[in-house]
Order: structure tokens, then sequence, then C-alpha cells
């Protein structure tokens, strides 16, 4: 992200904007700093969903279920340590 700021207006239910009135200040921010903190944080949320939905799609491709995880990640660990111990 850049350090570039730019004004924009959105408009909040009542319900909704009380409660970030409050949490803002019970956080001890400005209700600008909260709500862009938020959307922050829902789109760092929705790229690591788009990347958990990229990745169960390429384990479904190679056939690998979640039981398979465990043990795979056991026998990577043993390669890179045989290899390292080289």
């Amino acid at each position: 992200m850049t350090d570039e700021t730019r004004d924009i207006t959105v408009t909040l239910p009542a319900d909704l904007r009380t409660f970030v009135e409050q949490r803002s200040a019970k956080e001890g921010v400005s209700v600008d700093e909260f709500v862009s903190l938020a959307v922050e944080r829902a789109i760092r949320l929705e790229r690591l969903e788009e990347s958990f939905s990229y990745g169960r799609a390429k384990a479904k491709e190679a056939g690998i279920t979640v039981e398979d995880v465990p043990r795979l990640i056991a026998e990577h660990r043993a390669e890179k340590k045989a290899t390292a111990s080289r």
C-alpha cells in the first residue's frame, strides 16, 4: 500500500455505525483508522480464501486428501534433511 490517501464517504446502518464508533473508541483509534483496518483485513481474508481455494483445487487434481497431508509433510521433511546431510 502507498501512503497516499483519499477520502471516501461510506453510509452505514445506524447499528453498524454505533458498533464502529464504540469499537474504535475502545481500541483507541479514529473511526477512519478502524474502518481502514477493517477493509484491509477483509481484503487479506479474501486473498487467503483465494489461496486456499487454489490449493484445494490443485490437491484435488493431484489426488491428495486431507489425510495425506501429515504423511506428505513428513516425507518432504525427511527428504530435505537427507539432502542437507549430504
